[in-house]
């Protein structure tokens, strides 16, 4: 079974990609935001940031859903810190991760631009306050400028390349597009 991780500071197209490439690759699109207890939501509507204990039970939610798929998962899930996302790999084991970057500008018209969401455009600093970038060989970096569409291509190839590759093969392969 594998694991898709699409993680990245709010505003940056996680939910897009993931479930473009939980299609494409025919695998489960777990959405982190419906995991979240409503006490959180409810904070950071107010324009209050989660601590690291706000997060603990929302990512055992979030590895419990994904964990249940037969086949594997796509997870659009913010995992800013790496200690979030060794707690998902404690549940999940081994995952791809595709990290979604942009300015901080760029974001910030996104954000002001949607409706319907909990998150508002005022904690836009506590992530990337709280953002440890991932590296390593199962990591690619992809910049939001670039249309959805071109990101769930880039990091289904991604995928598929990773699948492909052998299992003693210990190279870096930390890309950005």
């Amino acid at each position: 079974m594998r694991h898709i991780l699409i993680m990245g500071v709010c505003g940056t197209g996680k939910s897009t990609v993931a479930q473009g490439l939980a299609e494409a690759l025919g695998l489960t699109f777990v959405e982190a935001d419906t995991h979240h207890a409503p006490e959180a939501v409810a904070r950071m509507a107010q324009g209050m940031a989660l601590t690291d204990a706000d997060r603990w039970g929302w990512l055992d939610r979030v590895a419990t859903a994904a964990g249940g798929s037969s086949d594997g998962s796509v997870i659009a899930c913010s995992a800013l810190k790496q200690a979030y996302r060794t707690r998902l790999r404690a549940a999940l084991g081994e995952f791809l991760t595709v990290h979604l970057k942009g300015s901080p500008a760029l974001i910030a018209s996104r954000m002001a631009s949607r409706t319907g969401h909990f998150m508002p455009t005022d904690l836009i600093d506590s992530q990337f306050a709280d953002l440890e970038p991932p590296a390593g060989r199962h990591t690619l970096t992809l910049d939001i400028a670039l249309p959805s569409g071109k990101l769930i291509v880039a990091a289904r190839d991604f995928a598929r390349g990773q699948a492909d590759a052998p299992a003693n093969d210990t190279t870096k392969r930390e890309e950005t597009l």
